[in-house]
């Protein structure tokens, strides 16, 4: 088996690179629709940009569930060596960029100020607003690991049809419980099952509950990889017109008023739901096709391995360019968007390989390593 299968399975890659390019011109644009009165522009087209590319996470949750079980299928885990991955790939960086960005936040030394604020950070994803995920992913690998037989033996598509409608019924409980109360006057610190409960509402998306359909959904396509390719295949189109439809509604409940910009980024709303797998199910073949293409296949596999790198660190990048360096610029928005795009991506990876220990590891190896003088520099022992 491969010893870095990052990138290795060619199906997702042209996927996880539109995932994590959306990402960050989420934050981009999300930026420019902030400071209007500084850089102002249509704030209807950043709204709906915003609310249309908020796919990322649940298609992350999606190729996560895909892999472990596409790799990991029907034959037992050494859980110990799959956990020390997770820490040396996932963990480590995390709390690296955790603590970076905690201090970036405070900026000061002070013990008493940044502990509390790392340690807080460092459990709910909340240094910077975006690293959330990183506890989700270690969720649904600890979900993989206590459903993996379960999931193996089961996993179907009504079991997948079942979950969907199941994360629909959690979307409706918190919403009538806390959006719409059909119970209003509920005190949500009277004890603390409905402390609990208010909690995940307020933090949900740190929480692998709100994600259960994306991952069901990846284990089916990674245990039954050849009906999943062939089933999206065949639904190509009509998935595609899904997704055309239910985007023209999405857009339209927001231009016309039926929903505040803010109702509209919730991505746990069932017709976002079904956008996205519509999403899944019409890009998969795309995202197929393009990664096995001779001239796109190395490059997609080799950006797609770099997806932790623009994930942790593209906020940093920003936050510096948004500081210090666009406001000096005679560029529209859109010229200061597409400049701090190929910017953040190659600054990005560089930090992020230069703040790795992995990195450093190996440079100190490289360094010590004996010095070979090529052949055609030896001297003629003859």
């Amino acid at each position: 088996m491969l010893k870095d299968r990052r990138g290795s399975f060619l199906d997702l890659n042209a996927l996880f690179v539109l995932g994590a390019f959306t990402v960050l011109l989420l934050h981009i644009v999300g930026f420019f629709m902030e400071a209007q009165d500084l850089y102002p522009s249509n704030q209807d087209v950043e709204a709906v940009i915003i609310i249309l590319l908020r796919f990322g996470r649940s298609l992350f949750v999606f190729g996560t569930g895909l892999l472990l079980f596409y790799w990991y299928k029907h034959r037992p885990v050494d859980w110990k060596t799959f956990w020390y991955k997770r820490w040396t790939a996932i963990v480590l960086p995390y709390l690296i960029w955790t603590a970076i960005y905690t201090y970036v936040t405070f900026q000061t030394f002070d013990p008493t100020v940044l502990v509390p604020e790392f340690l807080y950070s460092l459990l709910t994803g909340s240094s910077f607003y975006h690293l959330y995920y990183i506890p989700v992913y270690l969720q649904l690998n600890l979900l993989f690991m206590l459903g993996k037989s379960f999931l193996e033996r089961h996993t179907r598509l009504p079991l997948v049809a079942g979950v969907m409608v199941l994360q629909a019924a959690i979307y409706a409980l918190f919403h009538y419980l806390f959006v719409d109360p059909v119970i209003p006057g509920i005190d949500w610190h009277a004890s603390p099952g409905l402390q609990l409960l208010n909690h995940f509402y307020v933090n949900g998306q740190t929480y692998v509950f709100n994600y259960l359909f994306y991952f069901v959904l990846g284990a089916y396509a990674g245990l039954h990889l050849e009906a999943w390719r062939s089933l999206v295949h065949r639904l190509r189109y009509l998935s595609l017109l899904a997704l055309a439809l239910t985007s023209a509604a999405i857009v339209g409940r927001y231009l016309f008023g039926q929903v505040t910009y803010q109702e509209g980024l919730n991505i746990f709303h069932p017709l976002y739901m079904l956008y996205t797998t519509c999403f899944i199910a019409g890009l998969y073949p795309i995202s197929r096709y393009l990664g096995n293409l001779p001239v796109l296949k190395d490059r997609l596999a080799a950006l797609a391995k770099q997806n932790m790198a623009i994930y942790l660190v593209h906020p940093l990048v920003l936050f510096l360019l948004e500081s210090y360096v666009i406001f000096r610029l005679p560029f529209s928005v859109f010229g200061l968007s597409l400049l701090m795009f190929l910017l953040s991506v190659p600054i990005s990876i560089w930090l992020y390989q230069h703040t790795s220990p992995a990195f450093w590891r190996r440079r100190r190896l490289r360094a010590r390593a004996p010095h070979r003088q090529p052949v055609y520099h030896r001297e003629n022992p003859v």
